[in-house]
């Protein structure tokens, strides 16, 4: 029998409070944030600013500290994806939660020592509504992504969809389908591929036919390596004071990055779209030095057409 609304409200409200009772993990970029800014090491160091909850600066980490990461929302997917929940549900969770004053042990990596937090409604809130537990995936991507990969590499490609910048309009959700079972790589890629095509979704305005968007994106990243390989020519010839005297723009792009960006343009449009377009190549710009032996002339040549 189908459960109805309270019941899943109580169910996935459950899981949460486990995840919770597990503690909040300080990662890596939130740990630099708080000893470059705030000169924070400890869970004692925290609980010192965190001690006036009428504090701007408490009040705003409390909310980057309880902000569900990635790995939170990977790991409570496969519940609410299985116990489908509406606004009302979402706010029946936050209150039942509420009820229970809760308190979340925050842990610094390789540190025995937590800092006990006691939870508001407020940060329930912004845990709760962080999930995106209303929104439902469309029902053809689920199933492809089931089929064709892991449950726990799947879970985060489906969190990954789940808190996408983008409506999942059926091309893109189309779109998806086919490069999760067209694709031959591994989960891993497909993690990598899915952040590149968000990101180019998202930058972009809308266009009739989303292998547009993908060759825009090519283009400009052409652009921008050719600026750079310019600029280093110009860099050999004079030095850099003179060239700010100049005016010239110091390009800023890592050129390896947008290189394997483009290669990837490329292969997700030949998986999903069955083509590219050739007359878009990487600037001929490269320094053959890098290939030292006869092994290497392939890779030139590939480079160099």
């Amino acid at each position: 029998m189908e459960l109805n609304v309270t019941e899943c409200a109580q169910k996935l409200a459950f899981e949460i409070e486990l995840r919770l009772a597990d503690g909040i993990a300080v990662g890596p970029d939130t740990l630099h944030f708080l000893s470059s800014t705030f000169s924070i090491e400890t869970p004692a160091e925290l609980g010192v600013l965190l001690d006036d909850p009428e504090d701007a600066d408490a009040r705003s980490l409390l909310e980057l500290l309880f902000a569900p990461d990635e790995a939170d929302r990977a790991q409570l997917e496969t519940v609410i994806e299985k116990h489908r929940c509406s606004a009302e549900d979402r706010d029946r969770i936050v209150a039942a939660l509420n009820r229970k004053n809760l308190a979340v042990p925050i842990k610094f990596p390789g540190q025995e020592d937590t800092l006990a937090v006691n939870l508001t409604r407020d940060l329930l809130e912004t845990y709760v509504h962080g999930l995106n537990i209303t929104l439902q995936l469309p029902t053809p991507l689920i199933d492809a992504i089931e089929r064709e990969v892991a449950p726990r590499e799947g879970a985060r490609i489906k969190a990954i969809l789940r808190h996408a910048p983008l409506e999942l309009t059926d091309p893109i959700c189309s779109f998806f389908v086919k490069l999760v079972e067209c694709s031959d790589r591994s989960a891993e890629s497909i993690l990598a591929d899915l952040e590149l095509c968000l990101a180019i979704f998202a930058e972009q305005p809308a266009v009739e036919h989303l292998f547009d968007l993908f060759m825009a994106k090519k283009r400009r990243l052409l652009q921008q390596l050719q600026l750079a390989a310019r600029f280093e020519k110009q860099l050999a010839a004079d030095n850099m004071e003179t060239l700010m005297l100049k005016g010239v723009r110091i390009p800023h792009i890592d050129q390896d990055e947008a290189r394997r960006s483009i290669a990837r343009i490329d292969d997700i449009c030949l998986t999903v779209f069955e083509m590219t377009d050739p007359q878009l190549q990487i600037p001929t710009d490269v320094d053959l030095g890098k290939f030292s032996d006869c092994d290497d002339l392939e890779t030139a040549f590939r480079i160099l057409s």
